[in-house]
């Protein structure tokens, strides 16, 4: 009988999710991912906290060579003008040893992206949030005029949009997340990737997917070479924690 209340066993769970690795270079190219795996991860992303319970994700699976073709096109596009743009501009960034190493695992996904057995882009119901336009309709409403003027520096300068933003975002990445680790625990790798966003719209036409859709980042699945994936090198959480204030 399976019960829910037992504890888990964390040693198992924190090495999930400290080796759970943005994967690029070590996905393997020539291995079916079943349909099946694909599902069986996506309905535990599915159980993720989403705001309002909107539950207003959609999950959209490409595995059609053509299709990843010429997703791949667009993809090398965003990439040769992310590389002009940004690392060519990163100065003396691009001497450390570990901006070297993702610049060069970034790289190899773009070239291998159309061989990647499995793309997932997750989507959310609607457009993102104005958060200027929702601030300036929050800043005329006249409960918030009347209120700046009872409770004065209370009041003025509250926004709304951020809020908005967070929690159309924050909806959804959880689930992806969730995904992800999915993922790893059955012995897949992923990444997560926004390269195909600049052609959101072409994608969306070549996809079938509505103008009131957010593609929200591509996931590229496959199955992993070799499983030895370790924690990262990262600074000491305590080294970025402030408590009760912040401070530098």
């Amino acid at each position: 009988m399976t019960t829910f209340d037992t504890p888990f066993d964390t040693a198992e769970t924190d090495r999930l999710l400290t080796t759970t690795r943005s994967v690029r270079r070590r996905l393997d190219l020539t291995r079916p991912v079943p349909k099946a795996v694909i599902e069986e991860a996506l309905e535990i992303a599915v159980q993720a906290p989403t705001a309002n319970d909107q539950q207003n994700w959609r999950w959209l699976v490409v595995t059609e060579q053509d299709v990843k073709d010429q997703l791949a096109e667009l993809f090398d596009i965003s990439w040769q003008f992310h590389q002009k743009e940004v690392w060519t501009g990163a100065g003396r960034r691009r001497n450390v040893p570990q901006a070297r190493r993702n610049n060069a695992s970034a790289a190899a996904l773009a070239e291998s992206i159309a061989k990647v057995p499995v793309l997932v882009i997750p989507c959310v119901l609607g457009r993102p949030p104005d958060i200027g336009a929702i601030d300036a309709q929050w800043g005329a409403d006249p409960r918030v005029r009347t209120g700046r003027a009872e409770h004065g520096e209370a009041v003025e300068g509250v926004r709304i949009g951020a809020m908005r933003a967070s929690n159309f975002y924050g909806s959804i990445f959880p689930a992806i997340w969730s995904f992800q680790l999915a993922l790893r625990s059955r012995g897949l790798g992923s990444t997560i990737s926004c390269m195909h966003l600049p052609f959101e719209r072409q994608v969306g036409n070549l996809l079938g997917i509505p103008a009131g859709v957010t593609q929200i980042c591509m996931v590229p699945v496959a199955y992993t070479v070799g499983t030895d994936f370790r924690p990262a090198k990262r600074h000491a959480a305590r080294e970025r924690t402030c408590w009760e204030r912040w401070h530098a």
